[in-house]
């Protein structure tokens, strides 16, 4: 292309030539114009620098078919008032974008490795959320990855539970980090929706009775020392975070005692077992557990429910759903105020202070007394006479 636009006037035989470089012709081929007289020539010339001048060097040397596509460019783009060039900024941005970032697998161990010196509870979480995220978009550019991708890989719509908020959390704080980064745009996490879960809608989940006795049948085929630490759960309502704080001398036969050091509130309990919790206790003694966390999720998951388990080579099919949260001390208290328990024994048992009203919310109704006393049947495998809890006077 020359520097400066030249038209040659030059005199032939055949007339005054005007000759158009192909960078500045219509055509995109050289040309030649002809005309009889050399004024003639020169008026045409002086036109074509004219129009160079006014319509800009770079828009006189733009070949036809380049015209042609920035042409439907503008057609297209004019519905959203977006020129070309702001278009071509925007999709310029994009790429440098892409340069820039980092597949995803390559940013989810670049975060866990920053991740390392947090507590093993937390990191095992993150480190879960990344192997979900690197199965469904480990290859992907970070910087090209949408809301929709991210929502279908975590947290699905339409799901919810804990677990889920869970993983939500944990890809909410490696977006974040990548974002800081520059490898990705922190806002379009904005876009993954959360699922709704039981502590929104205020309605609580608990298990069936084939539910518990299916858990605990599990657990007693696959992990017995896992079985008191569930019949504790399921039969007294004890916390998940209290069992993995107690030790074999908390549990005798004259009852639990659960000391201020091993209780969420810090004030001590005493729960006198029910001839149901007797039962498994006889038979499977209570010990911690040890690995706790992670025998937990394989008997979850061989039981049916939707739970990473590590420990289990090949995970039985997950047929439940995911796992309500606090399942096992909901299931007990719901079963047992069926059963005729009453709200103010229950409140002392489950370390609650001030009125039951809270319980009588959560509990009162969400199972019938036929199916509560089937509950509290639930005995260890070669036991024949039923278990029965003591019915207390008084129900709320």
């Amino acid at each position: 292309m020359p520097r400066r636009a030249k038209f040659e006037i030059t005199e032939t035989d055949k007339g005054y030539k005007v000759d158009i470089p192909a960078s500045l012709s219509t055509t995109g081929k050289r040309e030649r114009h002809f005309f009889a007289t050399k004024t003639a020539a020169k008026s045409h010339a002086n036109q074509l620098k004219k129009q160079l001048a006014e319509n800009g060097s770079n828009a006189s040397t733009i070949k036809p078919s380049l015209a042609e596509a920035a042409y439907h460019a503008v057609e297209i783009l004019e519905p959203y008032g977006v020129s070309l060039v702001d278009a071509a900024r925007m999709v310029a941005d994009i790429y440098k974008a892409r340069a820039a970032s980092h597949t995803l697998t390559t940013a989810c161990d670049a975060w866990l490795m920053v991740c390392e010196s947090l507590r093993p509870r937390t990191l095992d979480g993150y480190t879960q959320t990344a192997a979900k995220l690197k199965t469904a978009l480990g290859d992907k550019i970070l910087a090209t990855i949408t809301a929709d991708e991210i929502q279908a890989a975590v947290c699905p719509l339409g799901s919810s539970g804990a677990w889920m908020e869970g993983h939500l959390r944990n890809a909410k704080a490696f977006w974040r980090w990548s974002a800081k980064k520059g490898w990705c745009d922190k806002d379009v996490f904005n876009g993954v929706e959360k699922p709704k879960g039981a502590r929104e809608t205020g309605e609580i989940e608990i298990l069936t009775v084939a539910q518990a006795q299916n858990l605990l049948t599990v657990a007693a085929e696959h992990y017995p020392q896992a079985v008191a630490s569930y019949a504790l759960q399921l039969f007294a309502g004890i916390r998940t975070e209290e069992i993995k704080r107690m030790e074999a001398h908390h549990v005798t036969p004259d009852g639990i005692e659960l000391s201020a050091d091993i209780t969420k509130k810090g004030r001590r309990r005493h729960i006198t077992p029910s001839d149901t919790l007797a039962a498994w206790l006889k038979k499977y003694p209570f010990q911690p557990c040890e690995n706790w966390r992670e025998t937990d999720k394989a008997c979850r998951r061989l039981a049916g429910w939707a739970v990473e388990a590590r420990l289990l080579n090949e995970p039985a099919p997950a047929t439940l759903g995911v796992w309500p949260q606090n399942a096992l001390r909901h299931s007990h208290a719901s079963y047992a105020v069926a059963a005729g328990v009453k709200l103010e024994t229950l409140l002392f048992e489950f370390g609650h202070a001030g009125n039951p009203n809270l319980l009588r919310q959560h509990y009162v109704g969400r199972a019938s007394k036929k199916t509560a006393l089937a509950y509290f049947a639930i005995v260890p495998k070669g036991k024949r006479a039923k278990a029965q809890i003591q019915l207390m006077e008084g129900a709320a």
